[in-house]
C-alpha cells in the first residue's frame, strides 16, 4: 500500500519468484494502475493466474496463483 509502479510490479515478481508451483500470494494495493493493468498484464504473461478484487473504495486485492 503507498507504492506506485514500477516498485509494486517489482516487489511481486520477487515474491512470486520464491513461491512453489500452486502457492498464493495475496497482494494489497492502492495504486489503480498496478491493480489493474501492470501486475495482472505481467503476471498472466508469465503463465500465473490473477483475480483482482476491489475491498474498499481505492484498495484492491489481487490473489496470484503462480503455475
Amino acid at each position: 500500500m503507498g507504492k506506485v509502479c514500477p516498485y509494486c510490479l517489482l516487489v511481486v515478481r520477487n515474491k512470486v519468484n520464491e513461491l512453489d508451483s500452486g502457492d498464493v500470494l495475496i497482494v494489497k494495493t492502492d495504486h489503480p494502475p498496478a491493480a489493474n493493468d501492470t501486475i495482472p498484464t505481467d503476471m498472466k504473461k508469465k503463465g500465473n493466474s490473477v483475480e483482482v478484487l476491489k475491498v474498499e473504495p481505492g484498495v484492491w486485492e489481487l490473489k496470484i496463483v503462480k503455475n
